[in-house]
């Protein structure tokens, strides 16, 4: 931003008692709009990242050092939501199964002869996440003179409201002997077109993600 000091030697003075002043701020209106364009454009990135949470929880009582055989739940699997694709829970099923066997747990059908059961529920949902970033503006009573901007931008809030579909995954693992829950596991992910179409690849990675936390450390 420049002052200059307007008084009685001209319009180009810059010294001189009982001067007047203006403003030129074309600079800092220039720097504000840029850092609010970068502002949002940053909060779309980051909310634009598809990068899978994880979290899981366990019994502290349970002995996972004796779990070495296990079976996977006989049940239908709805998932989350009413259009869930059959193949997605096929593909959860095939990847659970196959990420604890490269674990060294061996899988077997007979429920007797198991250590520990598998659960897992899979779906998606709509969510809308709404994100708020300064505005710059010129308020009332500034504008464009002969020398330039009179006064500066003042700040206000502008939103982004941004709606995605957001995929879930629930493993639960059961003592097979006690019935009780003993670890849970869960993951969730801003779904892309290509994981809706293609889910077998996103489907293994969050799969190995959640039981990357199996058993409990």
């Amino acid at each position: 931003m420049r002052v200059r000091m307007l008084g009685a030697a001209g319009a180009g003075a810059t010294t001189g008692r009982g001067a007047a002043c203006w403003i030129e701020p074309r600079r800092s209106f220039s720097f504000a709009l840029t850092l609010a364009v970068f502002t949002a454009a940053a909060m779309t990135l980051i909310g634009g990242c598809a990068t899978v949470q994880v979290g899981s929880d366990f019994d502290q009582s349970a002995s996972f050092a004796n779990y070495h055989t296990f079976t996977l739940m006989k049940r239908e699997h709805h998932g989350t939501s009413p259009a869930t694709n059959p193949l997605v829970v096929q593909r959860a099923d095939d990847a659970i199964k196959a990420e604890l066997q490269r674990r060294g747990y061996q899988l077997t059908d007979d429920p007797a002869a198991a250590d520990f059961a598998v659960d897992f529920t899979v779906g998606s949902q709509e969510r809308t996440d709404i994100n708020s970033y300064p505005d710059p503006y010129v308020g009332p009573g500034w504008g464009w003179g002969r020398r330039g901007w009179w006064g500066g931008p003042y700040w206000g809030d502008n939103l982004d409201v941004r709606q995605y579909r957001e995929g879930t995954l629930s493993i639960d693992v059961f003592d097979a002997h006690s019935h009780r829950p003993v670890w849970h596991g869960w993951a969730k992910k801003e779904l892309t077109r290509n994981d809706m179409e293609h889910s077998a690849e996103a489907i293994r990675k969050a799969v190995d993600s959640v039981l990357a936390k199996f058993p409990p450390t």
